[in-house]
């Protein structure tokens, strides 16, 4: 099993805005307004070559200022596969979940030891089972989250990392909104867990670097394509290689 990038995701306490600037500076396009999911919960993405920059707000306390919350993959097996997969190596993963926006049907799970204080959903390291399809059938829909717990959607912790399998034609949609400048490299500090994502089986279509020295979460992205002027949204910094 490999595990390909398939989208980042930026935390802020104004998505409009924050989605308007990250388009207007990079010169994305935007695949996906800024819509309310649940409660105060908001999600909005622009397409940068090979992956969405997805903005979000989401927690009863917004950040100050936008942070580089997390990361969506996508992997080359059945998603219930790729969650047994990843239990047996070790990491503790929620039970695959339901998500929706509007006409668009997916189910994610949400992986924990790769990012500290991930946002709280019930983990296990066991094997698949039946307790993992009733968990899922129960669970709530909030964009790309597996919402296990209504909690979740007011203490949003300070990560996410989550697996899709899409529903519907990703591709296609994806197609028609443009690929805008893509993403050659992802930035990323782990706090500590650096050995962790080692153990993960990563693809190599967008490298990400990982270190365990300064900040927690995604520190800065780096793009290919026609070089625009460098930029920062809070604590994630954009830039294009040579």
């Amino acid at each position: 099993m490999r595990l390909q990038l398939d989208h980042l995701i930026i935390r802020t306490g104004e998505p409009q805005r924050t989605l308007a600037e990250l388009g207007r500076r990079s010169g994305a396009p935007v695949l996906a307004e800024v819509e309310a999911l649940v409660g105060d919960v908001e999600s909005g993405s622009v397409r940068a070559g090979p992956l969405d920059l997805e903005v979000l707000k989401i927690g009863g306390i917004p950040p100050e200022r936008p942070l580089g919350y997390g990361l969506g993959f996508v992997a080359d097996v059945p998603l219930m596969e790729a969650v047994g997969e990843l239990r047996a190596l070790g990491f503790p993963v929620s039970a695959p979940a339901p998500a929706a926006a509007g006409e668009r049907r997916w189910r994610t799970a949400q992986i924990h030891g790769l990012l500290p204080n991930p946002l709280p959903v019930p983990v296990s390291t066991r094997r698949p089972g039946v307790r993992d399809r009733m968990a899922g059938a129960a669970a709530g829909t909030l964009g790309r989250i597996p919402v296990l717990a209504r909690a979740g959607t007011n203490e949003a912790g300070d990560s996410l990392v989550v697996l899709a399998e899409y529903e519907f034609d990703a591709a296609a949609r994806r197609a028609a909104a443009g690929s805008g400048p893509a993403v050659a490299r992802v930035e990323l500090g782990a706090a500590g867990e650096r050995a962790a994502w080692e153990r993960l089986p990563l693809g190599d279509e967008v490298p990400v670097t990982v270190r365990d020295d300064g900040p927690a979460g995604i520190t800065r992205v780096l793009f290919s394509g026609a070089r625009r002027k460098p930029f920062s949204l809070g604590a994630v910094r954009f830039e294009w290689v040579q």
